[in-house]
């Protein structure tokens, strides 16, 4: 069966971070090649999502095969997601993307940008709801502020 054995077109790029106890920190980059299909296919041909991957041990290309286009592209990323952390762990490291080691392309950073939102509306909440109970009246303006700054320094 007919596979890639080039990149070809980047779609897309990661750079990785590999961190082991033995070895000193480098750098790990993903590119992700455009899906392609055999020039004649045949019925049931995959596509395939050429991966690159260089920085842990010698460069590969891994070509990831799907049903279509898109399949293939979604299962390079998952792909890199479960089975690079298990390369990586038997070259005696990690990786990491963001300070995120589980998930190195859906990383959770909007849960975390959440989380901050709605820990600041909390900690302002209470700091209006501790003016309140004080002083018996609402908070002025501005006094937000420096209210949060105070409790940020607690």
């Amino acid at each position: 069966m007919w596979r890639p054995r080039k990149l070809g077109n980047v779609i897309a790029g990661r750079t990785l971070r590999f961190e082991g106890p033995r070895n000193p920190a480098r750098v790990v980059r993903l590119r992700f090649g455009q899906p392609v299909r055999a020039r004649r296919p045949k019925r049931g041909d995959p596509w395939w999502c050429p991966v690159e991957i260089r920085g842990l041990g010698n460069r590969s290309l891994r070509p990831i095969a799907g049903e279509d286009s898109v399949q293939a592209i979604v299962l390079a990323f998952e792909f890199v997601t479960h089975v690079l952390p298990i390369e990586a762990e038997r070259a005696g490291g990690h990786l990491e993307w963001l300070g995120e080691r589980e998930r190195l392309v859906f990383a959770n950073t909007l849960s975390i940008g959440l989380a901050n939102r709605a820990l600041r509306n909390l900690v302002e909440g209470l700091a209006g709801a501790i003016d309140v109970l004080e002083n018996g009246t609402a908070r002025r303006r501005g006094a937000t502020k420096r209210i949060v700054e105070e409790l940020r320094l607690v």
